[in-house]
Formats: C-alpha cells, structure tokens, sequence
C-alpha cells in the first residue's frame, strides 16, 4: 500500500483497497487468488448491469485480469458512471502492486480479438482464428497491420502500407484502406485505434446490458440489416458495390479485401461467418476515422471518391 499513488481513487474507496491488501497479506498472489479478491471486494460495488463487466471465461490469467482495467474505463467514459472508473483503476492498481517489482500491464494487441473471444466465450461458440495461405505461408487473419486490417506480411504491415512499391493493381480489385498513401494511414493510426476501441467496447456492453441477447456476432443471415445497425461505414461501402454481385457476403469481402484474396477469405472462412466479426470492427473503425478526418488535403481528396461515394 505504500507504493500506491492514490489520488486516481476517490477518497472513500481507499479503504475497499486496503481490505484488498489485508485478504492476500504476504502470499504469492496467483490470477486465481487475484480475481477471487476482485470478485469479492468490488464486484458487490457494481450494479447488477454493470456486474458482467467483470467477468473472465475460462482459467483466470493475467492477460484476462488486465482487460478488465480498460473496459470499466471506457464503460465509464461512455455511461459517465465514476465508480466503474474507480473500480478499474483498483483493478489495475491491484495486480500491478501484488508483485515486486510492480507488474507491468499492457494493453491487448488487438483488443476487437479479445472482446470477440469473450463474447464467444459468454454464447459458448466455438473460438477459431482463420487462416489463409499467402506467398509467405499460412497467415493468421487476425494478425492485423497496425494501419488497417488487412494481414501482416512482413514487419507488423501489410503489402499495401509498407515502403516497399508493389506493382500497379486494378482499383476494383484493391481494398478499401488501399486507397490512401502510407502516409495517410500512419496519420490516421491514432484516431483508427481509438475508434476500435470505442466500438468493441460499445458491442460487448451492449451485449451485456441486453441480458446476453444482442447479435453482437456478425450473423450467417441478415447480413445487410446486421452491417446496418453495427457497421454503418461499412454497409455504405457494401451497398456502393452491390452492382458488383448478388452474394451479399462476397461483396463484403472484396470491399475489405479486394477480389482476388476476399475470394480466399471466404473459403477460408466458410460457413463460420461470425469469425468476420472483429474484421469488420477494425474495418469500421478505420472507416470511422477516416470519416473523421478533415475535408482538406490532396490525399483526402483523392480517395474520397473510392471511400465515400
């Protein structure tokens, strides 16, 4: 308790974490004894809408405990409720302080992967990551590059966002964030990011708050409605294109990945459609920034036409 800097907690919940500090003492503090303290210490704080937020399926971990942190600080940003803030940060607080020296807590990579697990976790649908064959061997779809999400191929980029010049490709067979220069797409990463975030936490909140019963997983049907209501940038793009092709789930893929490898992405996919799920949260993300940036600029100006009509 010494070495907690405090002053993120309001003054009444100081004592909740001291209670924390007394129930473990000097032991080695595993993930099982740290979610059962967090458990029985804070989840008693929390409404009963509000209590899901914290929940782990599975074996506790680390990696699963540190989630918790930033989904009550976003739950708070979003609902303005301070005692989900507070609560995370004790989280937080409390598994860096549990060990010396302090642990380190990092953020999930991909956090749209983590929320994805979870809420299959919570239906109990099979969690699969799919796999594509490319030039380099058997690619994870869900290893994004860190500018759009498409698959990495080399040093955390895709072909379309690295230095290297690839050769002249059709537009049509292009994805989307293919669009832009790399410059534009570094200038969007931050912006990009927080959009994912904002919107894998409003899913699986949502999710929560509906009792569990939200579509929050990209349906085998009514994909257009589905796009409609949790993927507007997205479905604009689909519908843009729906000249194209008749299969609803065909065009969606070449919006994301252009012809030729949305064509792969979907066999390799198959009928396990809700594995789309956290592409096209990173996908309307990125739209979502895009669509937020400022009206000026040669390169804006340029894709507009391919991202926006």
């Amino acid at each position: 308790m010494d070495d907690l800097d405090l002053d993120s907690i309001p003054a009444p919940y100081h004592s909740v974490l001291r209670r924390m500090a007394a129930a473990v003492e000097d032991r080695a503090v595993t993930p099982a004894v740290a979610i059962k303290v967090i458990r029985e210490h804070l989840v008693p704080l929390l409404s009963d809408v509000h209590r899901p937020l914290i929940s782990i399926q599975g074996q506790p971990s680390w990696d699963k405990i540190r989630t918790l942190y930033p989904a009550l600080v976003f739950a708070s940003e979003s609902q303005q409720e301070q005692l989900l803030a507070a609560i995370g940060r004790m989280i937080e607080l409390f598994v860096r302080h549990t060990d010396r020296p302090p642990r380190e807590i990092e953020f999930p990579p991909f956090i749209e992967v983590f929320s994805f697990s979870r809420l299959c976790g919570y239906l109990g649908v099979p969690i699969a990551k799919p796999l594509l064959e490319i030039d380099e061997g058997t690619g994870d779809l869900y290893r994004f590059c860190k500018y759009c999400w498409l698959p990495v191929r080399r040093k955390d980029v895709c072909a379309f966002h690295t230095t290297i010049v690839i050769g002249a490709v059709d537009a049509s067979s292009q994805p989307a964030c293919a669009h832009i220069s790399l410059k534009q797409a570094q200038r969007l990463r931050a912006v990009f990011e927080q959009k994912v975030l904002a919107l894998a936490t409003r899913d699986e909140m949502e999710f929560h708050q509906s009792g569990f019963g939200l579509p929050a997983l990209l349906p085998p049907s009514g994909l257009t409605q589905w796009l409609d209501a949790r993927r507007p940038h997205l479905a604009r793009l689909v519908r843009n294109q729906a000249g194209a092709s008749a299969n609803g789930l065909r065009i969606l893929s070449t919006v994301l990945y252009g012809e030729e490898l949305g064509a792969r992405v979907v066999e390799a996919i198959g009928g396990a459609v809700y594995l789309w799920t956290p592409i096209t949260t990173r996908a309307e993300g990125w739209l979502a920034a895009w669509a937020a940036k400022s009206p000026r600029g040669g390169a804006r100006r340029r894709a507009t036409k391919l991202l926006e009509e």
